[in-house]
């Protein structure tokens, strides 16, 4: 979002007036978004397809997973879209340092989840080249790891950027955006953990 200030007739600067529809930036990131999610639904589409085609259970009975484990970061990982959302509240009403907190809140969350899943990678009992849903599993998983900690490598150099002393008015805008990213990455992961986790 941008922000513009409006002067008085006193000439005494009132609170700046933010408007509500999305920045170029923010559309521009929806776009792109739009993309994301017809990759993820190839990817939900192969898992479908093959999972059709299987023989035998799905996933087959070698194949253990710990849903418990893995539904606690997932919880994680949905809280902190709010958290994520907090920071813009917070950044939309002018109140910078609490918008960073809250980024680092989100930011210290996001990096448990990819903590717990490099530790389930290290720790399931097969590799991708097991079966098909050891693949499956794999580069699903991995492909979303990677956006998971793009989205954190954002949230570094956001917080850099409004650390500083200066004001940005560009801000507020990237901060929507990685927002936006935010919650897509989140909603992929609820599919992902439904399918791979639960749906058998």
């Amino acid at each position: 979002m941008s922000s513009e200030a409006i002067t008085s007739r006193g000439g005494v600067a009132k609170e700046p007036i933010r408007f509500n529809r999305p920045t170029m930036l923010g559309v521009g990131t929806m776009v792109w978004l739009s993309s994301e999610v017809m990759f993820f639904s190839g990817l939900f589409a192969a898992y479908f397809t093959l999972r059709a085609n299987a023989h035998g259970p799905w996933p087959p009975a070698d194949i253990k997973l710990d849903v418990l484990q893995s539904g606690i970061f997932t919880v994680i990982l949905v809280a902190s879209s709010f958290t994520m959302q907090k920071a813009v509240y917070e950044a939309e009403h002018g109140r910078k340092q609490s918008a960073i907190r809250w980024i680092v809140a989100t930011l210290i969350m996001g990096a448990a989840f990819v903590s717990n899943q490099a530790y389930e990678w290290t720790h399931v009992l097969f590799a991708p080249s097991t079966n098909a849903f050891g693949s499956l599993f794999f580069v699903m998983t991995g492909l979303h790891g990677l956006h998971v900690i793009l989205g954190l490598v954002g949230m570094i150099f956001l917080i850099g950027r409004m650390a500083g002393k200066t004001s940005d008015p560009g801000e507020l805008a990237v901060l929507q955006s990685l927002s936006y990213y935010w919650h897509f990455v989140d909603v992929v992961w609820v599919g992902l953990y439904s399918v791979l986790f639960l749906i058998h």
